[in-house]
């Protein structure tokens, strides 16, 4: 008895998910035994302790009323429904019987009417009417939408026609339809028993077949629902997830002849098998005689091997036979049902717990929907905003533009390549003392050698040397406080003549010398090349040179993609494809261009102006091109002895002389004023092309310029385009504004040293080449001091350089800079997520209008835009 008791009990709580049919356990007893009944009242004690079921069940009492008793006996389904909304344990919630309370008042329905589809109507409304009494929200529609009679008011006349509708039918109707839904599908249970083959059919009007098959239906329909309480497939509910066990109806009594308690026994196992009912088990007292019966010892092993199996098909079903012990109870039997008082779940919940989880996932929906819906209205509202795109961040101090030197660009160029002289000498005095580390780092770059501001003003030399000079300055001061790990650096200039036109033969001396010293076997001096600013032919073949003889080879300002084909080649800089993606973004969401005063809207096509001629301007114009799909390209070279083949198509043009350009611009913006120029040629010519722009087109200078990094803060400082051309709005790509705007501590540590060697009106004071360049010795030196530390006391070599470099110098942290945190994953050129700004020009100096970027260890500028409703590019997932 007790094996039995407790593998019934263990059918009992399999969890959902692990169970297989419901299943019937029929108890019989000879004739004038009443062990099988002792049995099922038994098991009932055991499922209800102290007060409260430990799991869902229903004890179906007898149906015979007593003499004299006047009160109403509820039938066999009435027993269990009633019983099963007493006897739920703690956590398991509001039992909802949807289809069993639908079947059962349309098999009580009654109708007078004759047609079928009247009579269809009349059956939903009486069950429309019967859950309306059990539904609040039902029933205080049904009260807002007053009785038939109409009143004699015209207002109240015009309300009452206004409300029935709305209040009235139309809730009827959709209840009509959503119980055909539930009862008429392809997967459920009723159309199989109702037989109907084909078509959708309207459940209403099976009236009859729910009448005649009564209790065939209500078990169904029972099974269905009890299904539905614990098996839910997107069970949210806190209540769902604590129903752990099957439910027991318990019928100890043996029915009469043709009674509802033997059509229920009778008719299980089949509706189990047309309901796919699993969480069901029935436990009932039969007749003897009808089944074959198992001992409880065989019945026993039959619940265990349903237990552990979860097949599907009929309803399981096993007849148990039990009587007296040798003529007498079985006192033993008797004693395992009392000493073991009640069933053991696995765990009991308490009332409490799914209410305070729910509260809990009211509060996190509730969060989460106000951040949803907080996003969607700053995007929505910065989609539909007019403000034209300004400062998107607060400057530190002033960005106003600096001064023209009174020296001439030679002279300043002079006084830093004195600055590095110095430097070196105190390298070489370094070297002479021991322990001490000193190595050459060769930096090639275009002198300056104007004599006068109108030939110098756009060169970048002075201002990337400058930051080369500031980095060997601030390298070799770490180095003299940690002699033993750091390393002091020579600089060693070598003029790549203008355009880059000298550095093949520059590269080879310098590559001759790094194979003079491999093959010497001494200690190599040379650690890599820094510069390579310019994306030209001769800097690529140059680069080829050098990376042959196994140098290392950092690039500042550089950003044409072709420079990155190479294994020996990094650079600091962003390339074109970062910066031509988040100008696109820019321009295709940013408020840029005017269309009336101080209205703005986001640009609808963009004309790009390229040289391509130029490796830097052709790449970034084919990479915009890609971005901002609705482009027009004008192509233009200031080199006229440079021929060129513009691509025929009605989307490419050129333009011979810059008066050209300016017209054909002009027409472009008048056939759609959201037009956008992106400036990817060099900043030499923009100005002029703005004079053609304001004196030469019936445009009067209105336009909208978007411009490459190559438009630097110096050019625009210097040309004045926000002063000298009124109706023109410029935005253009820098790397950093040191002088106001800098990324970290490092970028505060630079400019502190900025202003105390050049001072805050300097030209370059807010350009970004200087820190640029700053960046890419730093990188290097990084790699050069990890070399040596991991070589011990031994000497290191630039393979070990350069291993340190292609493994992602820094670590995953990546090194800290003065344009932001450069982190280079294994094999990349460039840095992942590398930080650049989009400024807008105005006569007070740049404000940042967009960043996006590595700031520094932990701080990335992921969006942009008012209230940070645009995500930034990312480089995450890019090729290499």
């Amino acid at each position: 008895m007790g094996d039995f008791v407790t593998a019934f009990e263990e059918f009992v709580l399999v969890p959902p998910g692990r169970r297989g049919p419901s299943a019937r356990v029929l108890l019989v007893s000879p004739p004038g035994g009443v062990e099988a009944e002792r049995i099922a009242d038994g098991e009932c004690q055991r499922l209800r302790v102290r007060g409260r079921a430990l799991v869902p069940f229903a004890r179906v009492q007898e149906t015979t009323r007593r003499a004299g008793s006047t009160s109403r006996t509820h039938d066999v389904f009435e027993q269990i429904e009633i019983a099963l909304h007493e006897n739920r344990p703690p956590g398991f919630g509001r039992l909802r019987l949807r289809r069993y309370d639908l079947v059962r008042a349309l098999a009580d329905a009654r109708t007078r009417e004759t047609q079928p589809a009247v009579r269809a109507r009349d059956f939903r409304d009486q069950c429309y009417a019967e859950r309306c009494k059990t539904s609040l929200f039902l029933k205080a529609l049904y009260a807002i939408s007053g009785d038939d009679q109409a009143p004699a008011s015209i207002p109240g006349w015009l309300w009452h026609w206004a409300r029935r509708p709305l209040f009235g039918v139309l809730p009827r109707w959709l209840y009509g339809r959503r119980q055909q839904r539930r009862m008429m599908g392809k997967n459920g249970w009723f159309r199989g028993w109702a037989g109907i083959t084909a078509g959708r059919g309207d459940f209403f009007a099976h009236h009859d077949a729910v009448a005649r098959g009564r209790t065939d239906a209500l078990l169904c329909a029972l099974l269905s629902d009890l299904e539905d309480a614990v098996q839910r497939r997107r069970a949210l509910s806190p209540w769902v997830r604590r129903r752990r066990s099957r439910f027991v109806l318990v019928l100890p009594r043996v029915g009469a002849p043709g009674s509802v308690t033997e059509s229920v026994i009778r008719g299980f196992p089949a509706a189990v098998e047309r309901t796919g009912s699993t969480a069901v088990a029935l436990l009932a007292v039969g007749r003897d005689g009808r089944d074959t019966a198992q001992t409880l010892a065989a019945a026993t092993t039959t619940i265990d091997s349903w237990t552990r199996s979860q097949g599907r098909g009929r309803g399981r079903t096993v007849t148990v036979g039990v009587g007296p012990y040798d003529g007498r109870p079985d006192e033993e039997a008797e004693s395992r049902l009392r000493g073991y008082p009640e069933i053991q779940p696995r765990k009991v919940y308490s009332d409490g717990a799914p209410r305070v989880e729910a509260a809990v996932m009211t509060v996190a929906a509730v969060a989460a929907l106000s951040l949803v819906a907080q996003f969607a209205v700053a995007r929505i509202g910065a989609e539909t905003s007019t403000e034209c795109v300004g400062a998107s961040v607060a400057m530190p101090e002033s960005a106003a533009p600096g001064k023209v030197p009174e020296i001439s660009p030679k002279e300043l160029y002079e006084q830093a390549l004195a600055s590095i002289r110095t430097q070196n000498a105190e390298a070489d005095a370094a070297a002479k003392r021991p322990n001490t580390a000193v190595r050459t780092v060769v930096y090639l770059g275009v002198p300056a050698v104007a004599e006068t501001w109108k030939e110098g003003m756009y060169s970048g030399s002075i201002p990337e040397l400058r930051g080369i000079a500031l980095a060997q300055e601030a390298l070799n001061r770490e180095a003299s406080r940690d002699g033993a790990r750091k390393v002091w650096l020579r600089i060693r200039v070598e003029d790549a003549g203008q355009q880059f036109a000298k550095a093949p033969e520059a590269a080879e001396r310098i590559a001759k010398e790094a194979e003079e010293e491999r093959k010497s076997g001494g200690s190599q001096q040379i650690m890599g090349v820094v510069g390579l600013g310019q994306s030209r032919t001769a800097t690529l073949k140059a680069r080829d040179i050098l990376g042959a003889a196994g140098l290392p080879l950092i690039g500042t300002v550089t950003t044409a993609e072709e420079m990155q084909q190479h294994h020996m080649y990094r650079q600091v800089a962003p390339d074109n494809r970062r910066e031509a993606r988040v100008a696109a973004e820019f321009a295709r969401r940013g408020n840029i261009v005017e269309t009336s005063p101080g209205v703005c809207a986001p640009a609808r096509e963009a004309v790009v102006v390229a040289d391509p001629t130029d490796r830097y301007s052709d790449n970034l114009r084919r990479r915009f091109v890609q971005e901002f799909k609705n482009t027009r390209t004008i192509l233009y070279s200031a080199d006229s002895e440079t021929p060129f083949d513009p691509t025929q198509d009605d989307r490419t043009e050129r333009a011979r002389t810059l008066a050209d350009m300016a017209a054909s611009v002009c027409r472009r913006i008048k056939a759609e004023p959201r037009t956008v120029v992106y400036w990817a040629g060099r900043g030499t010519e923009f100005s002029a092309f703005l004079d053609e722009f304001d004196n030469g087109t019936s445009c009067r200078g209105h336009v909208t310029a978007l411009g490459g990094n190559d438009l630097t803060s110096a050019v625009v400082d210097a040309q004045q385009p926000s002063s000298r051309h009124s109706g023109v709005r410029l935005y253009y790509a820098a790397h950093a504004v040191p002088k106001s705007y800098w990324p970290n501590e490092v970028g505060r540590a630079f400019r502190t040293q900025y202003l105390d060697a050049y001072g805050k009106d300097d030209l370059w004071s807010n350009d970004g080449r200087a820190p640029v360049a700053w960046d890419a010795l730093r990188l290097l030196a990084t790699a050069v001091n990890t070399a040596r530390q991991a070589s011990g006391t031994g000497s290191f070599s630039r393979d070990t350089v350069q291993t340190v470099l292609a493994s992602g110098a820094g670590g995953g942290d990546g090194v800290r800079g003065a344009t932001g945190t450069l982190v280079y994953d294994q094999g990349r050129k460039v840095p992942r997520d590398k930080r650049l700004l989009i400024l807008h020009d105005t006569r007070q100096g740049p404000e940042v209008a967009l960043e996006c970027g590595v700031r520094d260890s932990g701080d990335e500028k992921t969006a942009w835009g008012p209230g940070g409703s645009f995500e930034c590019p990312r480089d995450a997932g890019d090729a290499l």
